[in-house]
């Protein structure tokens, strides 16, 4: 006699609160029900929302203010999920309602934000390569682990392209700066372009002063000797243009030492420094100086191959123009016409310019050929930071100059460097990415390491 065996009944879906927590563990899970999806979603998109508002609130410290202008931008992340979820739901073949792929994507968020938070605020930015490829496998394993339960199939190549977008959409967020910055930090000083004001019958006597500018350019363009060899070599211009805060000289004088070691420059270096602190011993950073130093330097280079280093600290302005102000002599702004003007002119073709300003980036289209380089503290829309009478050198100085540029391989790997740096600063204190720009030509980049005295670094 044969007894018929009763089917096995499929296995009970378990509740969404335990998927989840398999899934964030990274851990295999059951079936998947339908039911209850929609209220997680819910739930985890109210708890995300909680999280980000709460992290901007603690980022912005100590004083924060709420900007309600940013609340609009969050339609761009709840977007950016919906076609996530249509992306997963066609190529994974799930036909069954859209609550359950959802909740699953919805429970990825708060744990991406976690990640990505702790990457920007605490992994040094030589190791943040290494903490994406870290975010990045466990956004790939959850997807598969999470697909997979709910399909009942392997869906690595669903898990592979929702990555790519996960990928694609930070990339598309970050370049296009659409961050709900909800709290933002009490405007301070280092944010603004404005100096202190300068107290009546403090000003110098200016004629006086301009008149002797030419005798003290040419004093300091005197020691400048070339060598008797045949190789390239380098010459370095500083210009420090506000005088009425004292971070910009103190940034082109750790530029001059800087560079000068890491690529062999001698005493061929002259330093234009606008500092109120002192009128007398140094020649002060004006246009019409800036186009006679460069003559100067012109006429003890051959031009042919010799590289000059050109380094500019001072506020910008959104119009472009780098500011030009010393007590209250009567004094122009430089525009990146007047620069490229003063260049050409000089008959410098190999370059090096590298400016550190708000909305320096406007100087890169007037300035690149392939011959130059142009290194920016900011895009040609952004305010850089740090240009305060209260600090020794700007952000992009700390991070180009003082950390990366000394032990660097290239100047390529050094900008690339200061500039992972300076956005995780500027998001750890609650300011709208600087964005330091740079354009290498295709002519000079392979030149520098020729430069004869150049050090020659092995990779940090």
């Amino acid at each position: 006699m044969v007894h018929e065996t009763e089917p096995t009944p499929p296995p009970k879906p378990q509740s969404w609160p335990s998927v989840l927590l398999r899934f964030w563990l990274l851990r295999a899970a059951g079936p998947i029900g339908v039911r209850g999806a929609a209220r997680a979603s819910a739930l985890l998109g109210i708890a995300s929302l909680v999280l980000w508002v709460a992290i901007d609130w603690w980022q912005s410290q100590p004083d924060p203010h709420l900007s309600a202008a940013a609340l609009p931008l969050f339609a761009w992340y709840g977007l950016a999920v919906l076609g996530l979820v249509a992306l997963l739901r066609r190529q994974a073949r799930i036909h069954a309602a859209g609550a359950p792929v959802l909740a699953l994507v919805m429970g990825l968020l708060p744990v991406l934000m976690l990640f990505v938070t702790i990457a920007t605020m605490w992994v040094d930015p030589r190791w943040l390569p290494g903490a994406r490829a870290l975010i990045a496998l466990y956004t790939l394993i959850y997807l598969l682990r999470s697909l997979r339960a709910l399909s009942g199939d392997s869906q690595r190549v669903a898990a592979l392209l929702g990555l790519v977008y996960v990928g694609a959409f930070l990339w598309a967020t970050d370049t296009l700066d659409v961050i709900p910055d909800v709290w933002n930090p009490a405007e301070t000083e280092s944010a603004t372009n404005a100096g202190p004001d300068v107290e009546e019958g403090g000003a110098a006597d200016a004629e006086a002063i301009l008149f002797r500018q030419v005798p003290q350019i040419d004093a300091a363009l005197a020691p400048i000797r070339r060598a008797a060899g045949d190789g390239p070599e380098g010459f370095f211009l500083g210009f420090a243009g506000v005088g009425e805060e004292r971070v910009f000289a103190g940034e082109i004088g750790l530029a001059e030492r800087v560079i000068g070691t890491r690529y062999g420059l001698a005493q061929r270096h002259v330093e234009l420094v606008n500092d109120q602190r002192d009128l007398e011993h140094q020649p002060l950073a004006t246009v019409s100086g800036l186009r006679y130093a460069l003559r100067g330097i012109a006429a003890r280079m051959r031009l042919d191959r010799d590289i000059l280093f050109l380094s500019i600290s001072s506020h910008g302005s959104a119009d472009g123009a780098i500011a030009v102000s010393n007590v209250q002599l009567p004094l122009d702004d430089l525009t990146p016409d007047d620069l490229a003007e003063a260049l050409r002119d000089a008959g410098i073709e190999w370059r090096v310019i590298i400016v550190s300003a708000c909305y320096s980036g406007v100087f890169i289209p007037a300035l690149e050929n392939p011959r130059t380089i142009v290194l920016t503290a900011a895009a040609a829309d952004r305010t850089s930071f740090g240009c305060s009478n209260d600090r020794d050198l700007t952000y992009f100085g700390e991070a180009f100059y003082r950390d990366a540029l000394p032990h660097a391989r290239s100047l390529e790997t050094a900008f690339t460097t200061a500039k992972a740096a300076i956005d995780a600063r500027e998001r750890r204190e609650g300011f709208t990415p600087s964005n330091p720009q740079a354009y290498f030509g295709s002519a000079i980049t392979p030149k520098l390491p020729t430069l004869v005295g150049a050090a020659d670094l092995a990779p940090p």
